[in-house]
């Protein structure tokens, strides 16, 4: 009787602490980790929009472009590694906030 009682209970326990870290598994890989665009994707993605790429780098989160606009600008920008979106750059100077341009 003792046997069958303890027998039970380390059953339910170790049932219990099984599907306490299945969840737990589940909610930490709820989704796909989302990864950064590549160099090549962002450059394509640039030049698909009429800009000359320069320079690309991943620095502090971001990736600082260098690039040339169809009117022969050199243009500065930051953008978000996971979507190529572009961020805002303030500088102070600019009214537009999304991009430096050298030659203003």
């Amino acid at each position: 009787m003792r046997r069958t009682i303890l027998f039970t209970a380390s059953l339910a326990t170790a049932a219990g602490l099984f599907a306490l870290g299945a969840t737990a598994q589940q909610q930490a890989g709820s989704g796909p980790v989302p990864t950064p665009m590549s160099i090549a994707e962002i450059a394509t993605l640039l030049e698909g929009q009429g800009y000359t790429v320069r320079e690309i780098e991943f620095e502090r989160d971001r990736y600082d472009v260098e690039m040339i606009d169809g009117a022969g600008r050199r243009i500065e920008a930051y953008l978000d590694p996971l979507t190529g979106e572009v961020l805002p750059y303030r500088d102070g100077h600019d009214d537009d906030d999304r991009y430096k341009r050298y030659d203003d």
